[in-house]
């Protein structure tokens, strides 16, 4: 499904693709998210890194991207880099070059506090809180970017998700990309989470989190809602008209 010309959702994985960079993009990893919950005492399956390396190979197949663009949080812990994070975060990039992709570029978010220290080492491209490629410019989300950047911008954090019924009349969370204008007229896409276990956050029944980039740069109510299940993408129409179903 094409959001803006050239920039298209990936066989209904919450995965970008932007075809004159060649790239993918995705947010919100949380790599090692079973390792650090389990030091809290809850215990998840080994699942996250390889529903995401599932997702990303098969991306790949579809599009031939040879960049990767992760804008923002492929960690999960705040204080340090836990050694799950590590061993995983590791893992995930030797993973993206035996796939041939030749260029990683990391917006950090966050939770990607300490990560820097592995931008040799791994061979990729980190990034405080933004980057500018070509007339894109990719922003995690908690900061506002340079606002005088780029045509498109994109971000993750939000982790945005939708509430609707199913023929049953049961209610089913649905993860979603948000679109639309700024305030200012210029396109913008909020990504969602591509970690497992994050269901995220029902946008059009939950209050959004009152940050400065909501207040600033959009309406929230305003912006158009993309579904994902994994296998196609639909569109929903605006935030407001699914609030207003409910």
């Amino acid at each position: 499904m094409e959001l803006y010309k050239g920039v298209e959702i990936v066989g209904g994985m919450p995965v970008l693709f932007i075809k004159k960079l060649n790239a993918l993009v995705c947010s919100d990893l949380h790599l090692g998210y079973e390792g650090v919950m389990a030091d809290k005492g809850i215990f998840l399956p080994k699942t996250n890194l390889i529903k995401i390396k599932d997702m990303l190979k098969r991306s790949i197949e579809i599009t031939g991207a040879t960049k990767l663009i992760i804008d923002g949080d492929i960690k999960n812990e705040f204080s340090k880099v836990h050694m799950e994070e590590f061993n995983e975060f590791r893992e995930f990039v030797h993973f993206l070059k035996e796939l041939d992709i030749v260029e990683v570029h990391l917006v950090k978010g966050n939770h990607d506090n300490f990560i820097d220290r592995f931008e040799k080492p791994l061979g990729i491209k980190i990034y405080r809180q933004e980057f500018l490629l070509d007339d894109i410019l990719f922003f995690h989300g908690e900061e506002l970017p340079d606002l005088k950047k780029g045509k498109l911008l994109i971000m993750g954090h939000l982790h945005p998700a939708v509430g609707i019924y199913n023929n049953l009349g049961l209610k089913e969370k649905v993860k979603c990309f948000l679109y639309g204008k700024m305030r200012d007229k210029r396109n913008l896409i909020i990504l969602p989470a591509m970690n497992y276990f994050s269901e995220g956050i029902e946008v059009n029944i939950n209050k959004i989190d009152d940050t400065p980039v909501f207040r600033r740069m959009i309406n929230i109510m305003d912006m158009q809602v993309a579904g994902i299940d994994y296998a196609e993408a639909v569109k929903f129409g605006s935030v407001r008209e699914l609030a207003d179903i409910l």
